[in-house]
């Protein structure tokens, strides 16, 4: 019984002094994902039957180190291995209060040692199934150990692998009918979705779906300071000189758009040289990815070319917008339908329609490191929603011990009885099931063992208040 209270104390208990500042972090082989104090470094451990993941302070004194192995044997030989390896780098390691399971799988012990002069201690818990085993354990110089005890246990805690999903397949790409559209002064024609909109004037191009979800562009602006009245809807952008990345913000805002947020900037000297070749004139240009919320509500994703000819000595300037958008979310079953848009414009000026269908190239490569990024980010989020959640599963459940413990309950159930459940209290023990009460004699909750008062050749199992309502310890 004794040994029952001691385990859950030193269990539960680290928790009560908070979380402390944490942040998110993913390891560099995107293994695992875990929550660390800012600053800490982490290292991982690969090898051929295990596997070591380690949290370390910025000093090396403090850190939280968790290993997994294929190991077999009880926990208390996988906590002997685990100090054997601390004593090579510690020789004077001492083990205390060692605990372990009836079943031999979970054993924990503090250890205690010198580092640098200054008394260290720590705890160590192990557990095992004869095949493989967990070992987790958390160092910190003794005097500071009772302040970081909580923030190396919930760092411990926090640690969750990162398992992307398994068969997964990509949704087929859109095969919509495109029909041809023409200019009404002849200066250009397009292939579009029968549905979309159709705005074309001068060699410049406008084509977009209902509610603004996706389109293709292609138009140019004047760019004059001294016209600050002007908007984009009127084709001139009545500021001083931009460069293409703030030039698209500017564009996407004067057309409606909101919560613009621009995720890639590529510069393009080889189309900057041909401009100026065709033009006569310097310009800037780049390869830009972008995302915001249409005007009529949609999430878009988009990928443009911008080509912006420096100002003459009066300030003014111009700007050749061309590019594609779709849906945020899913922009790539749109990307093949948009690129054979961007490839159907024919426009009466050989260099503009020569620009449009050299940008597909750099749009596709810029949408793919978009989009695995994206990914990257949505894959971590999940993971740390997770992990959050299952950190909350196992407080809930070190809180329903705690809460338990300081009741004077414990719980025991009777496989022999068909999983009926008794109830220790103070004074005695409680059949759920009739009600019966046995007073004294190994019976109270300081005393009972488990020993079925019906039968008594069955030692039961204890669960916890959790494990009751929830039917299985959190994972």
């Amino acid at each position: 019984m004794r040994t029952r209270l001691l385990l859950n104390l030193l269990f539960f208990l680290p928790l009560a002094g908070g979380t402390g500042p944490l942040e998110p972090f993913i390891t560099p082989s995107r293994l695992c994902a875990l929550h660390r104090p800012p600053g800490w470094l982490v290292q991982e451990e690969p090898g051929d039957a295990s596997f070591a993941l380690e949290v370390r302070s910025p000093d090396g004194a403090s850190r939280v180190r968790l290993a997994w192995t294929r190991t077999g044997g009880k926990a208390v030989e996988a906590l002997r291995r685990l100090f054997a390896a601390e004593l090579r780098s510690h020789p004077d390691a001492r083990l205390s209060e060692v605990y372990a399971s009836g079943d031999g799988a979970r054993a924990v012990a503090t250890v205690r040692f010198r580092q640098g002069g200054a008394p260290c201690a720590g705890r160590f818990f192990v557990e095992a199934d004869g095949r493989r085993a967990v070992l987790q354990s958390y160092l910190a110089p003794e005097a500071q150990l009772a302040a970081q005890r909580a923030i190396l246990m919930n760092v411990m805690m926090s640690v969750a692998f990162i398992q992307p999903p398994r068969g997964a397949q990509a949704p087929p790409p859109l095969r919509w009918t495109l029909v041809e559209r023409r200019a009404q002064d002849g200066s250009l024609r397009l292939k579009v979705p029968e549905e979309w909109t159709f705005l074309a004037v001068r060699g410049t191009v406008l084509a977009g779906a209902p509610g603004g979800g996706a389109g293709f562009i292609f138009t140019t602006f004047s760019g004059n300071p001294v016209l600050r009245g002007a908007s984009v809807l009127q084709g001139v952008i009545g500021q001083p000189y931009l460069p293409p990345g703030r030039t698209l913000p500017v564009v996407l805002q004067g057309f409606g758009h909101r919560d613009i947020n621009l995720l890639a900037d590529a510069p393009d000297p080889a189309a900057a040289a041909q401009y100026r070749a065709a033009v006569g004139r310097p310009a800037e240009a780049s390869d830009l990815v972008a995302t915001w919320t249409s005007k009529g509500g949609s999430d878009c994703l988009g990928g443009f070319k911008v080509i912006n000819a420096v100002p003459v000595v009066m300030g003014q300037w111009s700007c050749i917008v061309a590019g594609v958008w779709g849906p945020r979310r899913d922009f790539g079953r749109h990307l093949p339908l948009l690129e054979q848009v961007a490839a159907s414009c024919e426009v009466n000026d050989a260099y503009a329609r020569r620009y449009i269908q050299d940008g597909l190239a750099n749009l596709r490569r810029l949408q793919a490191e978009t989009s695995r990024k994206l990914q990257e980010l949505a894959y971590a989020r999940a993971d740390q929603q997770k992990a959050w959640e299952d950190r909350q599963a196992r407080k809930d459940y070190m809180d329903s011990k705690w809460d338990d413990y300081r009741r004077g309950n414990s719980y025991w159930v009777s496989d022999l009885e068909g999983g009926k459940v008794y109830q220790t209290d103070p004074h005695g023990t409680r059949d759920t099931a009739t009600g019966d009460y046995y007073e004294g004699g190994g019976y109270t909750w300081t005393q009972f063992e488990g020993r079925n008062p019906r039968h008594a050749s069955e030692t039961m199992r204890e669960v916890s208040s959790y494990e009751l309502e929830h039917g299985v310890p959190p994972g």
